[in-house]
């Protein structure tokens, strides 16, 4: 049982991701913590064709622990934005200005 509480994301992704004439079929159900920016996982389970998937929704005063929990990190984050928003610009022909701080 999965279960974020009053301040999240709870998500249950039924994921088919191709490769070149292979693919892979799999289930993720996790979320979001919202107050403290942590990604929550339950599940990761690979599927075949013919599976069936059943989401039931109930309320409750508990939940499974998750399997996984990463916290964000606010400087990493800024850093990976940062790459992602350099590497736009270079597919894109752009050039990138940045202001210099002064000192007083």
């Amino acid at each position: 049982m999965a279960g974020i509480g009053d301040d999240g994301v709870l998500t249950a992704i039924v994921n088919w991701v191709a490769k070149k004439g292979n693919g892979d079929l799999f289930l993720t159900v996790g979320g979001l913590v919202t107050p403290v920016r942590e990604h929550v996982n339950w599940v990761r389970q690979d599927l075949a064709v013919g599976d069936t998937i059943t989401v039931k929704i109930v309320e409750a005063s508990s939940t499974d622990v998750p399997r996984s929990r990463k916290r964000s990190n606010p400087a990493e984050d800024l850093k990976q934005q940062k790459s992602y928003v350099r590497a736009m610009a270079k597919k894109l022909g752009w050039k990138i200005q940045t202001k210099t701080k002064h000192s007083p």
